[in-house]
């Protein structure tokens, strides 16, 4: 029956199965694309008025596409997303637990949610049901072991600590975890802030010999021909830069079990 129903899938419902053991990876990034795409779009197209600029003629058909695309993607993807980061907290609280008993009593529950996200968490439920000695069911026994968050000691170093909360928020993103992209990622994070912070509060700009002008990023991507105003200045993209920015940062703290 089982070959049977392989047959009848469609290519693209054969390539999705074959990678059975990444769907959550997948889902985490179409959906970061597909809003991604849909507010580049918003912003763009209404919040900065571009197919009223002909500067930017060019890009705005594209802009449209983006935004139409990463409103399906958001619509059909965005539920999915949902779905399995719910199995995760919930694979997540199991690997929490201490107690025996308790986690025989949500063993199914947290086998199920491993084998739905994957190779690695497999392994981390894997790790936590042979440290409370407890048989490995034959989904997991082919699993590499990992060991479970209550054997992980967490380096409160924020700068020698690859293992940040970004990197385990999204999926996909193992390169993140590797120390030298960590460090970097800190100090693009941290140097854009200080950049964003400096021109909108002392400005960056030069004019008639006084490096006292806040670049505005709202009106100098709108294309106007004036973009400089005396510090301090705030406009919109600014701010939602370093709001974005800051968010970011903060994800590369250290990831702390009992916090997530």
């Amino acid at each position: 029956m089982a070959r049977r129903d392989d047959r009848n899938l469609g290519f693209f419902g054969r390539l999705w199965e074959s990678q059975r053991g990444r769907h959550f990876q997948i889902v985490t990034n179409v959906s970061i694309l597909s809003v991604a795409l849909l507010v580049w779009g918003i912003i763009f197209l209404f919040g900065l008025s571009g197919p009223t600029d002909p500067s930017k003629e060019n890009i705005v058909t594209l802009s449209w596409i983006g935004m139409l695309i990463g409103a399906i993607g958001t619509f059909y993807v965005g539920p999915e997303f949902f779905f399995y980061l719910e199995k995760k907290q919930v694979l997540d609280d199991i690997l929490l637990l201490d107690s025996r008993a308790e986690v025989l009593r949500r063993r199914k529950e947290g086998e199920e949610a491993a084998i739905m996200l994957g190779s690695k968490h497999m392994s981390l439920m894997r790790g936590l049901l042979e440290l409370h000695e407890i048989p490995v069911g034959k989904n997991l026994t082919n699993s590499p072991i990992i060991k479970s968050h209550s054997d992980i000691n967490v380096e409160e170093n924020w700068w020698n600590n690859s293992n940040s909360v970004l990197s385990r928020k999204l999926p996909g993103l193992d390169i993140l975890r590797e120390l030298f992209f960590h460090r970097m990622l800190i100090l693009i994070t941290s140097s854009s802030l200080i950049v964003l912070f400096w021109n909108t509060i002392f400005g960056i700009a030069s004019m008639g010999g006084s490096r006292d002008y806040t670049i505005d990023l709202t009106e100098r991507i709108s294309g106007l021909s004036s973009f400089h105003h005396l510090a301090p200045h705030i406009d919109p993209v600014s701010i939602i830069l370093i709001l974005f920015l800051t968010f970011i940062l903060y994800l590369t703290r250290p990831y702390n079990f009992k916090e997530i």
